[in-house]
C-alpha cells in the first residue's frame, strides 16, 4: 500500500503535490483540533464553571459559619442568664413577688402554671397570668419587675382589654416564660 502511494506521489506534478500536501495539512489540523484542542477547551470550560461554583459555595459557607458564630455567642449570652441546675428558680414564686412589687397582687384573677416542656436541651416553664381591673401604670410596673428578673424571663403573650364600666382599668392576660438548661 505504501509502495502504491509513493508511486502516485511520483506521478503528481508540482502543483498537485502542493494541493495534496495542503489538503493533508488541513485534515491534520482539523484532526488535531477535533481530537485534542476541542476536548481540552471543553474541559477547561467545565473546570472554570466548577471553580466558580466552588468559590460561590465557599463564600456561602463562610457566611453560614459567621452566622453560626454569632448565634453561638447569642446562645452563650442567653445561657448566662439562665438558672444554673443546682439553683432553684420558681417562676410562679417570682410572679407572685413581681405582682406584689407592682401592687397588683389583689388584682390576680388566675395564675396557672403550665407543664414544663423540654425542647432541644432547654426546659421551658410558663405561667398564664390573668389580671382584672389594673391600670396601665400598674401593668407597666409589673412588666418592669419582670424585666429586672434575676434570670431571663420573657413575656410571650400580652393581651389587654379596657373595662366597659371604666375604660381606665384594663383586663390583662399574660404568658410569662423562662428557660433553664437541662
Amino acid at each position: 500500500m505504501m509502495q502504491m502511494l509513493k508511486e502516485r506521489w511520483q506521478h503528481f506534478t508540482q502543483r498537485e503535490r502542493i494541493i495534496v500536501a495542503a489538503g493533508g495539512g488541513v485534515v491534520a489540523v482539523a484532526l488535531v483540533f477535533l481530537l485534542i484542542v476541542d476536548p481540552l477547551m471543553m474541559s477547561i470550560d467545565k473546570l472554570d464553571r466548577q471553580a466558580k461554583r466552588k468559590a460561590k459555595d465557599s463564600q456561602e459557607l463562610a457566611l453560614v459559619a459567621q452566622d453560626y458564630v454569632v448565634k453561638q455567642a447569642r446562645i452563650a449570652k442567653l445561657e448566662q442568664h439562665m438558672p444554673v441546675p443546682p439553683a432553684q428558680f420558681s417562676l410562679l414564686a417570682f410572679m407572685e413577688e413581681a405582682t406584689t412589687t407592682a401592687q397588683i397582687r389583689d388584682r390576680i384573677v388566675g395564675m396557672q402554671p403550665q407543664a414544663p416542656i423540654v425542647v432541644q436541651g432547654y426546659q421551658e416553664t410558663s405561667v398564664d397570668l390573668r389580671l382584672d381591673g389594673v391600670t396601665l401604670p400598674q401593668l407597666l410596673a409589673l412588666l418592669l419587675a419582670i424585666e429586672k428578673a434575676p434570670y431571663d424571663v420573657q413575656v410571650h403573650h400580652l393581651q389587654m382589654k379596657p373595662k366597659y364600666d371604666n375604660p381606665v382599668n384594663l383586663d390583662a392576660t399574660l404568658k410569662i416564660v423562662t428557660y433553664a438548661k437541662v
